[in-house]
């Protein structure tokens, strides 16, 4: 009876306890490192989306708003240290056909202008818009854009036509076109015959120090503003700034056979990985 009790009852020894608890050990370990790379893999394809979506929305943006330039408007500056990089232009607000226009020595100040009024954008026109006819020359010294001496912008006072309220606020004119009255005659005709209406700049900055980039809108003024903030467009910013070949924003001028130019080349880097960008934009309007 005492010998059946005894084996009845015969559990594991100490040996095979300890074998058990090594074969887990090992099997635990192994499992372990399978699900690390399996989490690793994982984070690094989230992390590398991520890094993805933000830098290409900015540049997706940032392109967008160049094809809407006004010609010839582009124009890049860097600060005194070099360490902040900025390209400037002119968004067109509403783009029209002019057929009579006040050039010098005409000393009449207005333009006659395809009607804008019922349009599909809901355009309207504001107080201190610009008109601007045929710029050409993009010499930081002497742009035709920015410079109100070249007499290739000129603000818009007011608006009129010879429908029934004279407003330019609908389209009841029945010739179809408005008149503007701007502040002097223009220097030249377009011989595409456009006009370019203007009212503001977009600055898009790129930022060594906190490997970022800003969007910012100002006035349109001679002197190009380099801005310290703003809008965050995107982070990760990896350019060398010290590298000629690097620099972030280029403007290649129009020639005969095409289109201005506007070159970014843009790095971003997160956690050892690097994307980079390398577009170029044509910008479609013609003076």
């Amino acid at each position: 009876m005492y010998r059946s009790n005894i084996m009845t009852n015969k559990g594991f020894t100490l040996v095979e306890l300890v074998t058990v608890i090594i074969v887990l050990g090992v099997v635990s370990v192994g499992i372990a490192g399978f699900i690390r790379t399996g989490v690793g893999i994982y984070n690094d394809s989230t992390e590398r989306d991520q890094l993805l979506g933000a830098s290409r929305f900015a540049v997706e943006r940032l392109t967008r708003e160049l094809r809407m330039a006004v010609p010839n408007s582009a124009r890049v500056k860097a600060n005194n240290s070099g360490s902040i990089v900025c390209i400037e232009f002119i968004p067109s607000e509403w783009v029209s056909f002019y057929t009579s226009l006040s050039v010098k020595p005409d000393t009449s100040t207005s333009a006659t202008i395809v009607e804008y009024a019922n349009n599909p954008i809901g355009f309207q026109l504001n107080s201190g818009d610009f008109a601007i006819v045929y710029p050409t020359n993009t010499l930081e010294n002497n742009n035709d854009v920015y410079h109100l001496a070249n007499n290739k912008r000129k603000e818009i006072t007011s608006c009129t036509d010879t429908g029934p309220d004279t407003s330019c606020d609908t389209a009841d004119d029945p010739g179809g076109t408005a008149v503007l009255t701007v502040s002097g005659a223009f220097e030249d005709h377009s011989p595409a015959s456009r006009l370019y209406i203007g009212r503001k700049t977009i600055s898009y900055c790129a930022h060594q120090n906190s490997r970022s980039i800003y969007r910012n809108e100002g006035n349109i003024s001679e002197e190009q503003v380099i801005y310290t903030s703003g809008t965050l467009m995107a982070e990760n910013l990896n350019n060398d700034f010290n590298n000629p070949d690097e620099t972030p924003f280029r403007v290649y001028e129009a020639t005969l056979t095409r289109n201005s130019i506007v070159h970014i080349l843009l790095a971003f880097e997160r956690n050892e990985e690097i994307i980079n960008f390398s577009s170029e934009i044509h910008v479609p309007n013609v003076p």
